[in-house]
């Protein structure tokens, strides 16, 4: 059993520039209320597979637009983490200081922010522990903010991940999550990070259990 994550795709209308409060509040929410920006060649083929899109458009036509074949399903639980401007003010500022500004305040908990950093955990939780209930591999759409934390559970749920990128996640990476298989014996490849369960470290790990006995 394993998922692929995918990030949504670039919103046709994305943050960019300078905001007054109001202005940074409206834009978050077109931003995710428009259009997926995708290439025509990128294509991904569900394989019978379950697709679970977060509750906005972008992420619906992100899985309209990339995935083939693949009936979506729509769960909150793979929403954004929702913004707000961190204070009111008619003064302009960059968007990456509103972002900055609103991180901050959902870590420490700060009333302000829709949801804090410990209900976003408690989210990806809930998502993981239905997933695991299901029993069954999926496709999941969400955003990178969400991702990072949703990822990070898994791993410490015992799973591993393998990225098609590095640094930062972008719209439209790709993840595969799956269990860890912890009776592999290990390999110089390392599989515990980047081939999980390998063919390799379990004909080592049986060598090593022929030995024993």
């Amino acid at each position: 059993m394993s998922y692929l994550i995918l990030c949504s795709a670039q919103s046709s209308s994305p943050l960019q520039g300078k905001y007054t409060s109001h202005q940074f509040d409206t834009a978050v929410k077109q931003e995710h209320s428009a259009f997926a920006v995708v290439p025509e060649m990128r294509k991904i083929e569900s394989g019978g597979r379950p697709v679970y899109i977060a509750d906005d458009l972008l992420s619906a036509d992100t899985a309209k637009k990339v995935i083939q074949n693949g009936a979506a399903y729509r769960e909150p639980l793979l929403n954004d983490i929702p913004l707000r401007s961190y204070i009111d003010t008619d003064k302009v500022l960059s968007v990456e200081t509103w972002l900055h500004k609103a991180e901050a305040q959902r870590k420490k908990g700060n009333s302000r922010q829709p949801e804090s950093q410990t209900e976003v955990i408690r989210r990806a939780d809930k998502l993981i522990e239905k997933l695991e209930r299901d029993g069954k591999s999926a496709i999941l759409v969400s955003y990178p903010s969400f991702i990072s934390i949703l990822l990070d559970r898994f791993r410490i749920r015992g799973y591993v991940s393998q990225r098609n990128g590095i640094f930062r996640l972008k719209p439209l990476e790709m993840i595969v999550v799956s269990r860890r298989e912890e009776h592999c014996g290990g390999c110089s490849h390392n599989c515990f990070l980047s081939n999980p369960g390998c063919g390799v470290g379990k004909e080592k790990a049986s060598r090593i259990q022929s030995k024993k006995q």
